[in-house]
């Protein structure tokens, strides 16, 4: 009879267990993940943090956190951790009644992008581990891995040289909106510069004197066509750390800076664009447009995806292209900007596989990189 009774209790008690399990294992549990920080730069270490907190009298013995996001997350320890073409994350918690618990991930960002954690998924073994329950959970964690900056001392004389032209433009032209003063006429003079009035008033002829041009800007043309009939991705991710390293100088000396690009964004799936600006937030938002960029999607035709901006070119802009694509259609473009009196850079990023094939009328204009520096 005893047997009987002590077999019926445990039943009964397994039942319980099974109930309180089944109805209060959620209750009053919060886990969440954040990130030691919100930005970072290619090679960067950061950690991520998950934190749970258990306020009720009812322990979880065993908690599997599971979440997935990009293999570009490189953990570095690698315990209930499965990287294919994502990184797959299974962690086993274990936090007893009225606990929390925040365990420390370490990561390396190995590449530049824009990556996230969009859910989790806990999964609940009671006391007797012998049954599992599943709920998930909306996230927002989101991360930008900016590019990674090339060392100064590799563009230096390229930077240098376009720099000094920048500069030479901005002395050379007036803006007729920024008027500065007036002053004496002087032979070189032309005569839409005569101040009438005042000249009336003085009587001798005096001109209007302006300001420098206020509208100059470096515009950065991204390509990312093709040269041959396969991707290279290593002459993609360096062209855009040329494009965020010449941004971050130019930027540094004051002069405004757009970028345009036929990358697409890797959440609109739109081509990206920056118009011109100044500043450290400027800054920041090329970085982030820049590590949007997803080159496996579809890339349009350069010359005829920015045909608005390439016809609209002034000639007080300086263009610096980046373009490892080097055909016809591209270098017909760039002859025109040469007759119309446009000052540009072209640096074409090189590998074994492309090669630098250029021009006699444009070899002045251009420069072969190869990874890790000039050619």
């Amino acid at each position: 009879m005893k047997i009987i009774a002590a077999i019926i209790g445990a039943y009964l008690i397994y039942i319980l267990e099974r109930f309180l399990y089944w109805r209060f294992w959620k209750h009053n549990l919060e886990v969440t993940i954040t990130l030691s920080d919100q930005n970072a730069v290619e090679g960067d270490q950061l950690i991520l943090y998950e934190t749970v907190r258990n306020q009720k009298l009812l322990p979880i013995p065993v908690l599997k956190v599971k979440f997935v996001t990009s293999r570009y997350l490189s953990f570095l320890d690698l315990r209930d951790t499965e990287v294919t073409d994502r990184t797959y994350r299974n962690d086993l918690i274990s936090v007893m009644m009225y606990q929390k618990l925040t365990r420390s991930l370490p990561f390396l960002c190995t590449r530049r992008g824009f990556y996230t954690v969009d859910k989790l998924v806990l999964v609940c073994s009671g006391l007797l581990l012998d049954t599992e329950l599943v709920t998930e959970q909306d996230l927002n964690v989101s991360l930008y891995v900016y590019p990674k900056t090339i060392d100064y001392s590799k563009i230096e004389i390229p930077f240098r040289s376009m720099l000094g032209t920048v500069l030479t433009k901005r002395f050379i032209n007036e803006d007729p909106f920024e008027f500065k003063n007036i002053r004496e006429y002087q032979i070189y003079d032309t005569m839409n510069k005569i101040n009438w009035k005042a000249s009336a008033k003085t009587g001798s002829l005096m001109v209007n004197v302006y300001d420098h041009t206020a509208s100059q800007q470096v515009k950065i043309l991204l390509n990312f066509e093709p040269e041959t009939l396969l991707r290279y991705e290593e002459l993609e991710e360096e062209s855009i750390r040329l494009a965020a390293t010449f941004a971050e100088r130019f930027i540094g000396q004051g002069i405004p800076t757009s970028v345009y690009t036929n990358g697409r964004d890797c959440i609109t799936g739109e081509l990206l664009k920056v118009p011109a600006g100044s500043g450290s937030n400027h800054l920041r938002t090329i970085n982030e447009t820049l590590a949007r960029i997803d080159t496996s999607l579809p890339i349009p035709i350069f010359t005829v995806s920015l045909c608005d901006e390439l016809n609209n070119i002034s000639s007080d802009d300086y263009i610096l292209l980046i373009s490892s694509y080097q055909r016809r259609d591209l270098v017909e473009q760039l002859l025109r900007l040469s007759k119309d009196k446009v000052d540009f850079f072209w640096i074409v990023p090189v590998n074994k596989e492309v090669k630098l094939v250029v021009s006699e009328e444009l070899k002045s204009h251009v420069l072969s990189w190869e990874i890790g520096g000039a050619a």
